[in-house]
């Protein structure tokens, strides 16, 4: 009971092309979120879901049809693959270094290319 919950944005997401382990808080930065929906926060943005996600099992379980509609109700987005891949594209071009960022990400092999998710998350 003293245990803290991890947070959504600690879930690993497995996409192809990208190598390594990517969280949701790597892919969807707050600054993302607030632009593409109405949400300050990743974790925010799951919290605020109907759905009890205390790690990546529980995420991976909720009825993709349920979390698209909940996707398409609180973002610009029409369901989580498509909110997934504009996240994997901002992620990967940042890595790039092409995004005019002004963060320090790290442009070390800008290979992965692909935006194609293998994993709901």
């Amino acid at each position: 009971m003293g245990e803290a919950e991890p947070s959504a944005g600690s879930l690993d997401v497995e996409i192809g092309g990208l190598g390594g382990e990517v969280t949701l808080a790597d892919l969807f930065p707050p600054t993302w979120v607030e632009s593409h929906t109405d949400s300050t926060s990743i974790d925010r943005f799951v919290d605020d879901s109907e759905f009890e996600v205390s790690d990546q099992e529980s995420f991976e379980s909720i009825p993709t049809h349920k979390w698209d509609r909940y996707v398409d109700s609180h973002t610009e987005f029409d369901d989580w693959q498509s909110m997934l891949s504009a996240a994997v594209e901002r992620y990967v071009l940042e890595r790039a270094g092409t995004t005019g960022s002004d963060s320090d990400s790290d442009a070390d092999e800008p290979d992965a290319e692909s935006e194609s998710a293998e994993a709901r998350a």
